[in-house]
């Protein structure tokens, strides 16, 4: 179908024919349809690198309701989709406003169904130097009462450099009916993955020119991450405290292209390469690192990879953190040429870092409703009791102990068109003799169109 004002309009009247609304709501809904604020288009600057979209998810949205409907701004109409009446009415206007450091956060539209928040934000810069993006991201997303939060990109409005989010937050505790509050600290826009830089060196050169280099065992490792071939056996001695980590140096290195980072040690240890970094602050705080192995045929080397988090630790917001130090470990595979190794360099950097304070507080609406399918299934030695099925969440609600043994409750919604819907996040938690297995989905959508919910692989009967 053709989209345009003529359209949406008529779409947006069908949809609204059911909606009994008297003179004040239709004023009110009026008014929500105006620009609240104008914004010169953004400048375009120009960057020398490849750049890739980290776009989580792209999906049109009607944001209408309010007594039944929320309007959205008229710059997005060409973006608007209608997804049906029963989804229109379960969207909660919020319609309110945070300012700082220039950037404009409104809280459009929210619903929940219960342990399960979904916000809908729009972003703009009016300044106009177009730090919001189509790929901006409220980078420590807070939301009161929430065990963790995902943001995905809705939409974005050229014209207007306004970026459409949505915010999922996850709570172990009921939302509904509560104030929440939502917000932010730190924005972050313009992400590019770019491509890996030849740092001049083999591995034995760096052996070579680094001698013998000090490490320690009794280093304070916050946290680390590890993949690769033989990663488990890696993970048993980092548990251990059995990883060595290099001693710094008096000097640090540059690395080239890169001003918010420096090399503080590298070295080779036991035939593995280790290079620790200073992060040095400013968009150190938010920009990554890391490093790679490639052989004489340019072809990239599978190597088990460690990354051990030192030095003090930086809280960013209720789930971001960064250290002035991280040690980097390549081991390559057992009899490489380590003469032929030549190690290269990988950034992921953002054009804007916008440090501020966003913030609004509202009270959700009641719970929306849910299918509730009983189960009473055996999951080993847990027993899983009831699955529920609301327009944003999947979630299976069992009691016992989830041990590593116990099966898997892998939960599967496809709707009457044949679709299955797909879900940006999974959670699971335990305690109190209780099991909560949640996947959270990627849009909203209409329990009417449900048509079958799968237990791993078995189709639960609908109520």
């Amino acid at each position: 179908m053709k989209i345009c004002d003529e359209t949406v309009r008529a779409a947006v009247d069908s949809g609204l024919s059911s909606v009994q609304m008297d003179a004040a709501q239709k004023q009110a809904i009026l008014a929500q349809c105006r620009p609240t604020v104008a914004v010169a288009p953004p400048v375009r600057r120009l960057r020398p690198m490849k750049r890739v979209l980290a776009l989580a998810a792209a999906f049109a949205l009607v944001l209408c309701l309010g007594g039944g409907v929320l309007a959205a701004a008229p710059e997005l109409q060409q973006k608007l989709a209608v997804l049906g009446e029963e989804t229109l009415q379960m969207l909660q206007p919020i319609n309110q406003v945070s300012e700082d450091a220039g950037i404009r956060m409104e809280v459009l539209a929210a619903m929940s169904d219960g342990q399960v928040a979904a916000v809908y934000i729009g972003l703009q810069d009016t300044t106009g130097q177009g730090r919001i993006g189509p790929d901006a991201e409220l980078y420590t997303p807070q939301v009161t009462g929430t065990m963790f939060t995902n943001v995905e990109t809705v939409d974005y409005d050229e014209a207007t450099g306004t970026a459409i989010l949505r915010l999922t937050a996850n709570a172990s505790q009921q939302l509904a009916g509560k104030k929440i509050t939502v917000g932010a600290t730190s924005i972050t826009s313009g992400l590019s993955f770019n491509d890996p830089v030849d740092l001049g060196y083999t591995m034995e050169e760096v052996r070579s020119l680094t001698g013998h280099i000090p490490v320690q065992y009794n280093q304070q490792i916050d946290s680390w991450g590890a993949t690769g071939p033989a990663m488990e056996c890696y993970t048993k001695l980092l548990d251990e405290g059995k990883i060595p980590v290099l001693a710094g140096w008096e000097q640090p290195l540059a690395l080239p292209g890169v001003d918010w980072a420096n090399v503080n040690a590298a070295g080779v240890v036991d035939g593995q390469l280790h290079i620790q970094v200073n992060n040095l602050g400013g968009m150190g705080r938010v920009n990554r690192l890391s490093f790679s192995l490639w052989n004489a045929e340019g072809e990239r080397v599978p190597c088990t990879e460690l990354e051990l988090d030192l030095g003090e630790e930086h809280k960013m917001g209720t789930f971001q953190s960064y250290n002035d130090l991280v040690e980097y470990v390549l081991i390559p595979p057992q009899g490489a040429d380590q003469s032929e190794l030549t190690v290269r360099m990988e950034t992921m950097t953002y054009d804007w870092l916008i440090d501020g304070d966003w913030a609004t507080t509202f009270r959700l609406e009641k719970a929306s409703e849910s299918l509730v399918i009983p189960c009473g299934k055996d999951m080993n030695p847990w027993t899983l009791d009831e699955v529920q099925v609301s327009p944003i969440s999947v979630t299976a609600f069992g009691t016992g102990e989830m041990t590593a043994d116990s099966e898997a409750a892998d939960l599967r919604v496809i709707l009457t068109d044949g679709t299955e819907v797909s879900s940006s996040s999974a959670s699971i938690s335990t305690g109190d003799d209780t099991v909560v297995c949640r996947s959270i989905f990627d849009q909203v959508i209409d329990l009417e169109k449900v048509a079958k919910v799968t237990l791993n692989g078995e189709e639960l009967p609908l109520p």
